[in-house]
């Protein structure tokens, strides 16, 4: 395969789209291997099965779907986990794991089926403020234990729903309310901590991604706003997997580091999640 355009971070409605919806955008977007995550669900199986009635010849693995034109949809799923922090696997679904799963078990199931593993948006707070703060000082320490215990193994990510100016607001609105919120840039963290750890001689990579809650069709059209570029083998979804992971840990992969509109951010992703009795899985 050509040098890659990858998008790691989509959340598909499934109500409302479909693979060939999907397929249509990647090639409209130029993306060439896209996954697709529920949080705490895994959706691969109802994608799998769509894929093969719109396309009777796909191909097909564990790690993901091949479709027409040589587009890879891979299998992943986002997890909540007893720690706080939200993970991402890539290529493999721990697909019996609940939000009050320790984190290392996913890591280490992930790593055994030769997922490429994600910590996302590693700043993050996803409980108190639901999203709209950061981690605590205590999580901030686990967050740098875990990096180094996993040294090479897992990667960070670099959010394009993590709008700085977005979040500076938002600070100083929680600010106000007596949350003490410290910084709001989360990705510059999460880039800083990535950047330390390999002066200290660890590898933790920054992965870009949007992390796109799709749910309508036009939400689509933000796939691959931010993403990651790299040469990746062509085979079966398993090898993509494994040239995209050995290639990032190497280092040999551009990050296209960019935000979606605010409009884009408020209609598919805060509004829901401040309205959540009006939306369906305002998470997706």
């Amino acid at each position: 395969m050509k040098m890659a355009n990858i998008e790691l971070h989509v959340h598909p409605f499934l109500e409302n789209i479909t693979p060939i919806n999907i397929v249509e955008v990647m090639k409209n977007r130029n993306i060439d291997v896209l996954a697709v995550e529920a949080l705490d669900s895994s959706i691969f199986p109802h994608i799998a099965e769509q894929a093969k009635r719109c396309y009777p010849r796909v191909v097909c693995d564990r790690a993901g779907i091949i479709l027409p034109d040589n587009k890879y949809i891979l299998n992943g799923r986002e997890y909540s986990t007893k720690e706080g922090f939200h993970l991402l696997t890539i290529g493999y679904s721990m697909d019996d794991a609940v939000p009050e799963t320790e984190i290392r078990k996913i890591i280490d199931k992930g790593l055994e089926n030769n997922a490429l593993i994600i910590i996302d948006h590693p700043f993050i707070d996803n409980e108190k403020t639901k999203t709209a703060g950061h981690i605590s000082e205590d999580l901030e320490q686990e967050l740098e234990k875990l990096c180094k215990e996993y040294s090479g193994q897992i990667t960070l990510e670099w959010n394009g729903y993590c709008i700085p100016w977005m979040r500076r607001m938002l600070k100083m609105g929680l600010n106000v309310f007596g949350f003490g919120i410290r910084y709001h840039d989360v990705n510059k963290k999460a880039e800083n901590l990535s950047n330390l750890l390999m002066k200290q001689g660890y590898n933790v990579p920054i992965v870009a991604d949007t992390d796109l809650h799709a749910r309508t069709k036009r939400h689509l059209q933000h796939m691959g706003t931010s993403r990651i570029i790299t040469d990746v083998s062509k085979g079966t979804p398993a090898e993509v997997v494994d040239s995209m992971r050995k290639n990032i840990f190497e280092g040999n992969y551009t990050n296209i580091k960019r935000y979606v509109t605010m409009f884009h951010l408020l209609e598919a992703f805060c509004i829901p999640i401040i309205f959540p009795k009006y939306f369906r899985r305002p998470r997706a």
